[in-house]
């Protein structure tokens, strides 16, 4: 029964399709005969459009509809789609900016370190340079002290050359049994 529904309008237009043009194979009409010629296919027409109306009325008017909906579910999804790329863009133009700050901040903090220690290594070597000053001068004090040591001792040894050398052919026997004595008296009060 449903699929008699389904084809009776299908079968009630090619009936009258076929009704006209069986009309239309006859002699020629009259004036009257081409008057109701023209009302039938106008009735034909209606009857084409009426059955295709309640055919495919709820189709297309589905068809549009569910058309509609699926474009204003792009539309909005494309939308939604444009949000988030503005979101996401706006974040990332966000996040360079606070790159591009860190960079900054790293830039100057390691100028800054850069001018400490360059700062630290003028004054360790202006400090190593001052104790290298100082040690050399030590050094050549400690030379000079030992070198004025070592000549007054060679002074000290040449004038008891001379001495002696002076003494052995001045003093007698006798002055230095005199000297030996007077010495060993002298050291024996001391004690």
């Amino acid at each position: 029964m449903s699929r008699l529904k389904k084809f009776l309008p299908l079968l009630v237009v090619i009936f009258f399709a076929i009704l006209g043009v069986c009309l239309a194979a006859q002699e020629p009409p009259s004036e009257a005969r081409k008057i109701w010629d023209m009302v039938w296919r106008i009735i034909n027409f209606t009857i084409l459009v009426v059955i295709l109306y309640r055919l495919l009325a709820d189709r297309i008017r589905k068809y549009f509809v569910d058309r509609r909906t699926e474009i204003v579910k792009v539309l909005d999804e494309v939308e939604r789609a444009e949000k988030e790329a503005q979101k996401r863009y706006e974040e990332s133009k966000v996040k360079l900016e606070e790159v591009e700050k860190d960079i900054e901040n790293i830039r100057n903090m390691l100028i800054g370190e850069i001018e400490k220690e360059k700062a630290r290594i003028i004054e360790e070597g202006k400090s190593t340079s001052e104790r290298i000053i100082e040690q050399a001068k030590s050094s050549a004090q400690q030379e000079v002290s030992k070198a004025e040591a070592s000549l007054r001792e060679m002074v000290a040894d040449m004038a008891c050359n001379m001495a002696s050398d002076i003494i052995s052919r001045q003093i007698s026997k006798d002055d230095q049994k005199r000297i030996i004595r007077e010495y060993l008296d002298k050291v024996v009060t001391e004690n």
